[in-house]
C-alpha cells in the first residue's frame, strides 16, 4: 500500500522477507522553486539510502573530507562524515530505497567498509544497475517504478547469515543506543573483536560510531515530534549535561541542538 503527502510517496516491500531487509521505497517530485532551502545537510542515521535523479542530479558535498560529487545514482554508507546535498537542477526527482544498516551486505561480499563514502552503483554492480534503469524510465507510473526496485533485490539478493549482525543492532535499537560494546558482546555470546569486525564487514562503522548515530536519530526525532525542552531530551537520551549534549550533537552535525532543532521543520529530501 502506497503512502503519499504532497510530493512524498512511500511503500512498503509487498514480499515478507524484503521487509526485513528493506524499510521502504520511496519517490520524490518538486520544483525547487517550491524549498525554501536549496541546501541541505544530511542527519547521520542508521540505514543505507540507494537513490535515483533522474536528469536531476544533486552534488553531495563531504564537508568532512572536503570533497565533493555530482550525482544521479547512488548509495550512501552509513557514517559520522557531514554531508550536504544540493539539487543542480530546477527540480528534485528521486527514486529511492532505505534500507536497514546491514542492507547492503545482503547484496555485496565485499566489506562496506572496503566502499567509498559515496557508493557508485553502476561501478558496484555494473549490468545489473543498468537494466534497472532502463526498465525504470520505461515505467508507466510510481507503482510500477516501486515493483522494479523490489525485483531487482529479490533478483539478486545473496544467501548470507547476517543472524548475528541483525541480532546486534536489534539489542542497539532496544536500548536506543545506550550500550557499550562488551554488554553487546555479552548478550551475543561472542568476542569484542567479533562484533567489531561483524561492524565494519556489514555496516561499515565501528560499532561506537553506530551507537553514537542511534542516539542522534533518537534525538533528531524528539526534536522533530515533541515539544519538550533540550534539556528534557538530553536527560531521555542519557547526555549526563548540557556540555556533553551540546558538545555531542554539535561533533556529529557541525550545529548547536537548538540550531539543528529551528533546521528541522526546512529537511526535505532523505530526512527520517
Amino acid at each position: 500500500m502506497m503512502e503519499s503527502d504532497r510530493n512524498f510517496t512511500i511503500r512498503k516491500p509487498y514480499y515478507s522477507f524484503l521487509s526485513g531487509i528493506v524499510e521502504y521505497y520511496f519517490y520524490i517530485d518538486v520544483p525547487v522553486s517550491q524549498l525554501s532551502e536549496q541546501a541541505e545537510f544530511i542527519i547521520p542515521f542508521p540505514r543505507i539510502t540507494f537513490g535515483y535523479f533522474f536528469d536531476h542530479p544533486f552534488t553531495v558535498i563531504n564537508d568532512t573530507l572536503k570533497t565533493s560529487e555530482l550525482v544521479n545514482i547512488a548509495i550512501s554508507r552509513i557514517s559520522l562524515k557531514k554531508i550536504t546535498v544540493q539539487p543542480s537542477t530546477d527540480r528534485i526527482k528521486i527514486l529511492g530505497a532505505h534500507l536497514k544498516p546491514f542492507g547492503l551486505a545482503y547484496f555485496t561480499k565485499k566489506p562496506i567498509n572496503s566502499l567509498p563514502w559515496l557508493i557508485n552503483t553502476e561501478e558496484l554492480f555494473g549490468s545489473i544497475a543498468k537494466n534497472f534503469l532502463q526498465k525504470v524510465k520505461t515505467s508507466r507510473d510510481i507503482d510500477q517504478m516501486f515493483n522494479e526496485v523490489e525485483d531487482v533485490f529479490l533478483d539478486n539478493i545473496l544467501i548470507r547469515d547476517l543472524s548475528l549482525i541483525t541480532k546486534a543492532i536489534e539489542l542497539i535499537e532496544v536500548s536506543s543506543g545506550h550500550i557499550e560494546v562488551t554488554e553487546l558482546s555479552k548478550q551475543l555470546g561472542v568476542s569484542d573483536r567479533t562484533v567489531r569486525n561483524h561492524f565494519y564487514d556489514y555496516i561499515g562503522c565501528s560499532p561506537k560510531e553506530y551507537f553514537r548515530i542511534v542516539k542522534l536519530k533518537q534525538v533528531a526525532f524528539q526534536m522533530k515530534h515533541s515539544e519538550n525542552s533540550l534539556t528534557h531530551i538530553a536527560y531521555d537520551n542519557n547526555y549526563f549535561d548540557q556540555a556533553h549534549f551540546i558538545h555531542e550533537v554539535k561533533g556529529i552535525t557541525g550545529q548547536t541542538p537548538n540550531q539543528l532543532r529551528k533546521e528541522i521543520p526546512n529537511f526535505h529530501f532523505l530526512q527520517f
